[in-house]
């Protein structure tokens, strides 16, 4: 499951806090869920923070509310969930968050409280006394009351989520948020045993947002309820980290196939296991013969694969050391790198990989074959001769690869290219990425 789920009534909105998330070092992704939520459920096996988009801002409120529910079924469970508001308050701010407290509610089986902090300091919302101010006025003083499909006629919070919410909300002034801590959670305590439903919280900074989240985690404390969140984003970060929320161990091992029996070749392997801490796995062989057992293969390294985590490395090798050198025929020679490449695509159905090294031109040649890769997307040169990309095609479409002759570099190049690929993996782990479809064409990751 997703650490944090989040339901946007926007696009823009929605990438703007899957960024907020993915500057907190979670991997983050959006969802266009407005006619297709099951896409949601695609997607939190994949990522830690999903944000679905239902485009609902300025749809009917009883409209909203379904695709708000539709969402947090699609995406159940989460650690965390979320409903992404607008800054200025536009849209239907109560609706939603009554659907996705009730939602929560239902899946769960417990009680749910909401903390509404709308304040988005950083882009100069902010909340006092209950009121939201954008840039140091009043919404209704401000060009939102004039908006053409939800004018702003009021800014008080509490005002605006009653208008389509049946929540009794309290307020949290900015005198307790900036006061002694003890007091700010005995305040939530006190509210929290009175069967309040909602928070309304001032913020003027950042600070005041952590201390709020932190806080109401500490006033919780051995009361069975579910926080959710009603805020524009910063809020909901700040929940997460006092929730304890963060980067998950998903990814998959990186993988490395060598066919090459060089010298060179034996030396680069042996460096990335010294320097990199590499795990040597050497091909199962037919009898007396340098020619990969197809089945064995396979079920070696998927054991290899399946032991190894998230940032490991499995080499994958023909050749390791001397011993392994043996006499080959023209016919063996021919054959071996297509008995590896089908083991190697037998193991990564079964386990997947998140980024591919491989070393001989005639082994990456068979491993592409075999993957249903119609080419390489080169993205440059890691070294010369040794080459990065994406596979282009088939049910690995996508999938990072790095790769270059057994003769080519030094004894540290197969290190430089694996720590390229590494890099990359990681890059593409933190992206903030838009999905609107499955893709049932390509591996579980």
């Amino acid at each position: 499951m997703a650490e944090v789920l989040v339901v946007a009534d926007d696009l823009t909105g929605a990438n703007a806090t899957a960024a907020d998330f993915a500057e907190a070092g979670l991997r983050a992704a959006t969802a266009s869920a407005a006619t297709r939520a099951d896409v949601v459920t695609d997607m939190v096996a994949r990522f830690d923070v999903v944000v679905a988009t239902t485009d609902s801002r300025h749809a009917p409120p009883e409209e909203a509310a379904r695709l708000v529910g539709e969402a947090v079924r699609a995406g159940w469970p989460a650690q965390l969930v979320c409903n992404r508001i607008d800054t200025t308050l536009r849209g239907n701010v109560g609706a939603t968050t009554q659907a996705l407290a009730d939602e929560v509610r239902r899946l769960s089986g417990r009680r749910v409280v909401v903390l509404c902090a709308p304040a988005h300091p950083a882009a100069g919302r902010h909340t006092i006394g209950g009121t939201q101010l954008l840039d140091g006025r009043r919404l209704e003083e401000t060009e939102v009351a004039r908006d053409a499909r939800t004018p702003m006629r009021t800014s008080d919070v509490r005002e605006i989520l009653g208008q389509q919410a049946d929540l009794d909300a309290h307020l949290v002034p900015m005198a307790t948020v900036t006061g002694p801590r003890a007091d700010l959670v005995g305040a939530l305590r006190s509210a929290l045993t009175g069967g309040v439903d909602a928070f309304v919280v001032d913020a003027m900074t950042e600070e005041h947002l952590d201390r709020i989240a932190t806080a109401a985690v500490a006033a919780a404390e051995g009361l069975d309820l579910v926080w959710v969140t009603s805020d524009p984003g910063p809020g909901s970060v700040a929940m997460a980290r006092a929730l304890g929320l963060g980067r998950t161990a998903r990814g998959a091992p990186l993988l490395v196939v060598s066919g090459s029996a060089t010298e060179l070749t034996r030396a680069q392997l042996q460096q990335l296991s010294t320097e990199r801490g590499a795990v040597l796995h050497r091909v199962p062989c037919l009898p007396s013969s340098a020619v990969p057992d197809v089945e064995a293969a396979a079920a070696a390294l998927e054991q290899a694969l399946t032991g190894a985590g998230p940032d490991e490395v499995v080499v994958f090798a023909t050749v390791i050391d001397d011993s392994d050198v043996m006499p080959t025929t023209a016919e063996d020679a021919a054959l071996i790198p297509r008995q590896l490449a089908a083991a190697v695509r037998r193991a990564v159905e079964a386990h997947p990989v998140e980024g591919l090294f491989t070393t001989g031109g005639d082994v990456t040649a068979a491993v592409l074959a075999e993957l249903g890769s119609h080419g390489l997307e080169i993205s440059g040169e890691v070294v010369p001769l040794a080459v990065a990309g994406t596979l282009v095609g088939g049910p690995w479409d996508g999938l990072h690869i790095a790769t270059k002759g057994g003769l080519v570099g030094e004894v540290g190049t197969t290190v430089e290219c694996v720590d390229h690929l590494r890099r990359t993996v990681e890059l593409d782990r933190r992206r903030v990425a838009s999905a609107a479809t499955r893709f049932p064409d390509r591996p579980p990751d």
